[in-house]
Formats: structure tokens, sequence, C-alpha cells
């Protein structure tokens, strides 16, 4: 066998497998060969298929890389990207960071909004995320104590291996590193830069993209924040290009929720992205892991703002569940869908609704034949609002 076989078949065995999904609901899943602004290029049971760039929403790589173990500190950006990081500096206006699960990054001052330099119990959680969202016109140094967190207002103008540097009333203080909690940098407005989308590591880590490449083998990533990085394949989970195509219903916060107990179920009338006991969302033998699941009795209001053209989902009752529903959807008080979904339905029922210049969606959820909530598990997976 030659040179050249041998690293033919060692690329075949070593190239990624992907699932895509794009806007109108199609699936593909293949063998990754290559990805740039344009288009996917995959291979489908031994042929090329070539997805848009344009058409996809996401895309899902079945890789099986080594778990990365929870990084010490965070970096947030601007831009929403959280890295978590082994070791932090700022000199001038320049932070250096070393990701735990991508190379070391350089990136500006401008695009950090705030750096954790400790593990994070959860007996202060909530507290950083107060500070977090306070309005503040200085940098804020937070300090722990035990379990309270507290901050002491400045300007934070160096950050190296042992110290936070703080300007105070025009003194610069050496705040050791051990009791420094975090550093919540001076508001500024959120990053202009044109994202791609989100791509989320194994590790847990979001990074906004402007562009991904790829010839099957690594991924060359254009971050949103300025700097290009090189990220293996097996360290990737998922790209999501999503966001300036619609918004996922599940992403959205109710206007208002109404459900009317009858029965004794404790479980809740909504989840986003699972069902109501926590479990995957699933019709037939399809899971998904986007989508809203309602029980019955339940109402449950949406502002739209008139931004979106489409509500579109696939409707049907929690695979193993054995309720039947009344599904109604309105959209400035005028019903556009009416329909009873059981068990027994032989495929999902597909949602297509025009929601054109309208500013409330209305989904209600009642008892179909029964009297009885017990099973009554909507799901609309992958219910999203085209833009």
């Amino acid at each position: 066998m030659t040179a050249s076989v041998v690293m033919v078949l060692l690329a075949i065995v070593n190239a990624p497998q992907v699932e895509i999904s794009t806007i109108d609901g199609a699936r593909h899943a293949g063998t990754l060969t290559s990805a740039d602004a344009t288009s996917w290029k995959i291979v489908v049971d031994g042929k090329p298929v070539e997805v848009v760039m344009s058409s996809i929403l996401e895309a899902r790589l079945q890789t099986k890389g080594e778990p990365v173990p929870k990084a010490p500190h965070e970096t947030v950006l601007t831009d929403g990207s959280r890295i978590g990081t082994s070791s932090v500096t700022l000199e001038g206006d320049k932070l250096t960071i070393a990701a735990a699960a991508t190379e070391a990054l350089t990136i500006s001052r401008s695009a950090v909004g705030n750096i954790r330099l400790s593990e994070s119990p959860s007996s202060v959680d909530e507290q950083w995320t107060e500070l977090l969202d306070r309005e503040r016109r200085e940098d804020w140094l937070v300090l722990r104590k035990q379990d309270k967190l507290d901050f002491v207002p400045g300007v934070v103008s160096r950050i190296n291996d042992t110290h936070v540097f703080l300007l105070l009333d025009g003194d610069t203080v050496p705040v050791p590193r051990e009791k420094v909690f975090g550093v919540i940098l001076r508001q500024r407005q959120a990053s202009e830069s044109k994202s791609a989308g989100i791509i989320e590591l194994v590790s847990g880590d979001r990074l906004a993209v402007r562009s991904v490449v790829s010839k099957g083998t690594d991924f060359t990533l254009q971050l949103a924040a300025g700097p290009s990085i090189v990220v293996p394949v097996q360290s990737v989970r998922v790209f999501d290009f999503s966001a300036d195509k619609l918004t996922w219903l599940s992403s959205l916060k109710p206007r208002d929720l109404k459900h009317e107990f009858r029965f004794i179920d404790p479980a809740a009338p909504l989840k986003n992205d699972q069902d109501v006991w926590g479990e995957e969302l699933r019709l037939g033998n399809q899971t998904f892991t986007r989508g809203v699941c309602l029980r019955s009795k339940t109402t449950v209001r949406y502002r739209l703002n008139g931004d979106h053209s489409r509500f579109v989902a696939l409707m049907g009752i929690q695979h193993g569940y054995a309720g039947d529903v009344h599904v109604e959807i309105s959209a400035d008080g005028q019903r556009l869908l009416t329909q009873d979904v059981t068990p027994q339905d032989e495929a999902p029922f597909e949602v297509d609704l025009d929601v054109s210049g309208k500013f409330v969606l209305e989904i209600l959820v009642d008892y179909g034949k029964v009297e009885s909530d017990i099973g009554d598990h909507l799901v609309l997976a992958e219910a999203r609002l085209l833009k």
C-alpha cells in the first residue's frame, strides 16, 4: 500500500462526522470535507453534498473529544463570548489569556466585559450575577470575603500573575491576586463586530466568530473579537449560525404564562429545550435539542414586535406518553391554527404560519378528548420564528 493511499485512508477515518440543520427543516448527516464562508461540503452515503452557508442554522459535530477540566478562571467578552482560562494578564490595552480549550489569545481591552479570577462557588454565583447587571461608569475590583462579594471602583491598569493594579484617587494600589474574585470593566456598548455565529466547544466555551474555514481536519476561526485561532475538530461541539436568520422560541421569555392545575401532577407547565420532566425532546424515533414542551390547560404568549415572517415547528406528543391535546395558535388575536394532537398521529404535524407584522403570538394547549392532563406533553420541536 503506497504512502498516498495510507494518507487518504487516514483522512477518511479521522474526518469529522457532522449533522447540518437548515432553515427549511432539512437535516444532512455525513462526513465533513470542507467549510468556508460560501458553503459546507460533506459526503452522505458516498455522495458529495454541498450546503450553502446562508441556509445553515446549525452544524453539530459528532466528535469524541477528551473531557476538558473546568477552567479556574473565565473571561467574558462584550460580544457574548465566554472563555475558560488558566491565566490572565493585562498590559496597557491588551489582555492575554491562556485559554483552557484553545490556543492563547490576545484581545483588545475594549472587547472585554469581565474576568473572573477565582473559582466561583454556588454561594456567591448570584451576587456575581447581580454585580454584572448593575450600571457602572468605572472598573470594579471585586473582592470576596467568605460568602460575600464587595467591590472597589477605580481603573484596573494592569494584571499580572501575582497582583491586580487598581488606579484609585491618583495612586496605583497593587492588590494580591489571591484576594481578588474578579474584575468587571466599565460598561461599554456591546461589540458591533459582525458575528456569523457562535461556536460551542466541548469545554463549554462559547466563541462569537466572523468566519469558519476547514479542510476537514482543524477549524480556522476568525473571532468577532479580532484574533484568528485554530481549533481541533475534536474540541468542537456545535456551530450555531441561526442568530441573523431566526429566533428560537425557546430563547424568548414569555410575555405571560397561565396554567390551570386540575390534577396532581407536579411537572412544569412549560419547559424550554426539554420535556416538562427534564427529558430530551423526542417525537417518534427523532430527538431534538431545540423546542418547547407544554402541558394541557396552558396558555403562553410571546412578544414578536412585528419583526418576524413565519412561525415554524414540528408538533406532536412527547414519545412515550399517551396524552392527547387540543391546540390553538393565534397572532394578534387572529386564530391561525386549530389542531387535535394524539400519540396515534403517524408523523409530527408540520406547523408553518404567517406571522408577518404580528406583535403577539399565543399558544393555547387544552384537553383533548380525555378530560385529564395525564401524559399531555405537547412538543413544538425546533419551534422558530423566521426573520
